[in-house]
This record gives C-alpha cells, sequence and structure tokens, in this order.
C-alpha cells in the first residue's frame, strides 16, 4: 500500500498515516488531517509573564484610602456664608455643630453656634453649607466645626 504522497505509510497507534504526515486513512479513502494551532513554546511562556506580572501589578497598585473621618475641605466663602463636608463612622439622628473662627495668626476672632439639627448617615460624607445672618469677622481666614451628636 502507498499513500498519497507515493511512499508507504506508517501506522502511528490509532490509524495509518502517510509519511509526510498530511494524511490519514480511515478505511476506504485517505483523508486530510487537520492540524491544530500550536504556538512555539516562547509565545506560550510570554503570555503566562505577562499574565503573572498583570497580576502582580493589580495586587500591589496602592488602593486610595477610605475618605477621612469628621470635618474635610473646610473653607469661608464669604462675611455670611462657609461650607465644609463631614463624615461620620455612626449614625446620627440629632447633630450639630458649633463653629470657632481664626485669624492667620491663630488667635480666636469669632464663634457661631450652629441652631439646625441634622440626620446624618453612617460612611456617608455630606456637604455642608452655612449661612449667617451676623456677618463673620473681617480677619477669619479658617474655622474649626465641632460636631455634637445630641442622643
Amino acid at each position: 500500500m502507498l499513500g498519497p504522497d507515493g511512499r508507504p505509510p506508517v501506522f502511528d497507534g490509532a490509524a495509518w498515516v502517510s509519511s509526510d504526515r498530511r494524511y490519514w486513512w480511515n478505511g476506504a479513502a485517505w483523508q486530510p488531517i487537520k492540524k491544530r494551532f500550536r504556538p512555539p513554546i516562547a509565545v506560550t511562556l510570554i503570555v503566562i509573564v505577562v499574565v503573572v506580572a498583570g497580576v502582580y501589578a493589580a495586587l500591589k497598585i496602592p488602593k486610595p484610602p477610605p475618605p477621612a473621618y469628621g470635618v474635610t475641605n473646610a473653607k469661608i466663602d464669604s462675611s455670611t456664608q462657609f461650607e465644609f463636608d463631614y463624615r461620620r463612622p455612626t449614625p446620627c439622628t440629632d447633630l450639630s455643630f458649633d463653629y470657632v473662627f481664626f485669624d492667620g495668626g491663630g488667635q480666636k476672632v469669632d464663634n457661631f453656634a450652629d441652631e439646625k439639627h441634622e440626620s446624618m448617615p453612617a460612611n456617608r460624607t455630606i456637604h455642608f453649607t452655612i449661612y449667617t445672618f451676623q456677618a463673620i469677622d473681617s480677619h477669619a481666614k479658617r474655622f474649626d466645626a465641632t460636631p455634637t451628636c445630641h442622643v
């Protein structure tokens, strides 16, 4: 018996295969062998290295810190308006603030007690904009807002 390449076929343990390994005998006719894609070992190693490097980088990239608790982003907008953000770890159904204003040298120049009481959820940053009827001292450069949760 001769294969389609004109040379004797070889039995590979499962079927007769042409000596050039391009055809196999199905018992009635020679059938072409469908070649599977086999990437070179270098391509496989490069893919493994890229995947491992990606996983390593994903684990080592620093995650942003969680938002800070307390008063942040405090600023005086005008003589009758100031604003800040506030976040707390526990909820409070009756929250108020006391405000102390300081000049550029750190000396206390004014204070203001909040008359409004707010409800505050846990772990959520809330922005407060405060309007006053009485003008804040013109020397005020910064302020501290002290929260009080009335339980």
